[in-house]
């Protein structure tokens, strides 16, 4: 098949953080898109239905070229209350995606994974075939969805990506409630509220800008096309491990705020450092991570602190 602008693309969970800048960033290059989300996105066609519903899905997968499966349950602490909650949604709805996907004949799935998959890692930074040991439901729930994937692609003749996303952040990002780290520090900063660390701020992270991430969607489908009926998987990293204390003294400059700290024992289940090699992304992928940290940072600060005006 032929790329063209009159490729017809779905995106489960288009209404997210990821998804509302995927979706726009589609539109964009002149894609054909349709969301499908338990909440509206207002910027693109919009259907309200739930992934596990089979029939529905066989319904709204009809007449597309590509899906992009973002839709999932995403807190790691939440899964640990709830696993079967995470297994309905998680397992189940990706299910019931690659079913209609398979019944309407759709051969192309890209899919949101998650360094969740790595657990602790044995050795940093993380390669692509590295142990996958996942230690929170959360984390399972990728695996699976991975391996639904892949045993798609072998038995059903279908094209998979999974993209494993590291500490992705950035303009947009609002979470209820917010328990990603750089919002959180950014709105606990704000307000002069004590900026909750786990350990002494030594923890490090591979954060990556969701531009980045936006892009290396774009990529993978370009890839789709080149290389199909495989199954492909890649590390999105900016590959710069940082610290949570550097990330703090980053926003108390960008904010010109001094950030009020309080320390708290380290968390079970939370590595030290989780760093990812994205080498495998520059070669087959053709991505590579662009933008700086400290730029990121500084746009995000911008958006969440007019944001918080906003609410006044």
């Amino acid at each position: 098949m032929i790329i063209s602008h009159e490729t017809r693309i779905v995106v489960t969970g288009g209404s997210g953080f990821l998804g509302k800048h995927l979706c726009r960033t589609l539109l964009a290059q002149g894609y054909q898109v349709k969301n499908i989300d338990l909440k509206d996105n207002a910027e693109v066609e919009t259907v309200i239905a739930d992934i596990c519903d089979k029939e529905k899905m066989k319904t709204e997968m009809k007449d597309s070229d590509i899906v992009f499966h973002l839709a999932a349950l995403i807190e790691a602490g939440e899964s640990v209350k709830d696993p079967q909650r995470f297994v309905d949604t998680n397992i189940s709805g990706s299910l019931s995606v690659l079913n209609a996907m398979k019944e309407n004949g759709v051969k192309t799935l890209i899919f949101s994974s998650s360094a969740a998959i790595y657990g602790e890692p044995i050795k940093t930074p993380i390669q692509e075939d590295d142990r996958t040991i996942a230690i929170n439901p959360y984390g399972m729930t990728k695996m699976a969805m991975e391996g639904l994937l892949s045993s798609y692609v072998a038995s059903y003749g279908m094209t998979g990506i999974a993209l494993r996303y590291f500490n992705l952040y950035g303009p947009g990002e609002a979470h209820e409630p917010e328990t990603h780290a750089i919002p959180r520090f950014v709105k606990q900063i704000y307000e002069n509220q004590e900026v909750t660390v786990w350990g002494q701020g030594e923890h490090q992270r591979d954060f990556i800008h969701i531009q980045d991430v936006v892009s290396a969607h774009l990529s993978a489908i370009d890839l789709a096309f080149q290389q199909p009926n495989l199954y492909h998987y890649f590390n999105l990293s900016a590959e710069e491990p940082t610290s949570v204390a550097q990330v703090i003294v980053m926003l108390e400059e960008i904010m010109k705020k001094k950030a009020q700290l309080n320390y708290f024992p380290s968390r079970p289940g939370d590595p030290l450092i989780l760093v990812a090699d994205a080498t495998k992304a520059h070669k087959i992928l053709g991505w590579k991570a662009e933008i700086p940290l400290y730029k990121g940072l500084k746009e995000t600060v911008d958006y969440l602190v007019e944001s918080f005006q906003e609410k006044k």
